[in-house]
């Protein structure tokens, strides 16, 4: 099921593999001020998105069957992805902070941010849990896609760029491409091909639409920070 909703999306995702944003990352050109925007965007995302993991753990707690052999494993492997963010992804975000001495605690989410969020949570909160799994599912496998790619670049363009690459691209980089991510999302798609096989057409059909949704979300969000969009000024 997982792959039927990375083929529907396939348009989307190649054309995200060529975002601005990520191939500037990638060769060095990208402007500290437009990572450092992502990063601190990146940061209250991957606070709701833990969240979003944290709900999903409950509503498949009750929604899933007692006779699914899988059923616990699932669950305890959902929290512990959520944990993970905070221990890996946000320590991440937290040691780039750190280096440019800055506090992102009261950090305003932007407009794309709210988009995203607010739909993953939407979702969650309110529809079956393999609805809440396949919304969630873009974050972790076209960051991995995307790390992937930007890993077979960067071999690509070392000692060809001149452009000095920041220590934080690398790091993020090493992050989405390394071998802890990649079993971290191997294992969420499990969960998702799994909750499918049980699903009915009407879910299939919607866990594809917030699939496709959540991967231009993602774009967006790239997006977002290259222009540094912000919010309108109201006060005229």
């Amino acid at each position: 099921m997982a792959q039927s909703l990375w083929d529907a999306a396939a348009d989307l995702i190649k054309v995200t593999e060529t975002h601005p944003f990520l191939i500037a990352m990638v060769d060095g050109s990208l402007s500290e001020e437009s990572f450092r925007y992502y990063a601190v965007q990146d940061a209250l995302f991957l606070t709701d998105f833990a969240s979003c993991l944290e709900l999903l753990a409950a509503k498949m707690k009750i929604e899933m069957s007692d006779d699914d052999s899988t059923k616990e494993s699932s669950i305890q492997r959902i929290k512990d992805l959520a944990v993970g963010i905070e221990e890996a992804e946000k320590e991440l975000h937290r040691s780039f902070f750190a280096h440019w001495d800055i506090d992102a605690c009261n950090a305003t989410s932007m407009p794309n941010t709210l988009l995203y969020t607010s739909y993953m949570m939407r979702v969650v909160s309110t529809r079956p849990y393999a609805e809440g799994l396949a919304v969630l599912l873009p974050c972790f496998w076209v960051y991995m896609h995307i790390g992937n790619c930007s890993l077979k670049l960067r071999e690509e363009l070392d000692g060809k760029s001149t452009e000095r690459r920041p220590a934080q691209f690398d790091a993020w980089i090493d992050m989405y491409s390394g071998e802890e991510f990649e079993t971290e999302v191997k294992d969420y798609i499990a969960i998702v091909d799994k909750a499918a096989e049980g699903a009915g057409e009407e879910t299939l059909s919607k866990m594809k639409e917030h699939f496709i949704m959540c991967c231009k979300l993602e774009y967006m969000f790239w997006t977002q920070a290259q222009t540094l969009m912000s919010w309108p000024d109201f006060q005229g």
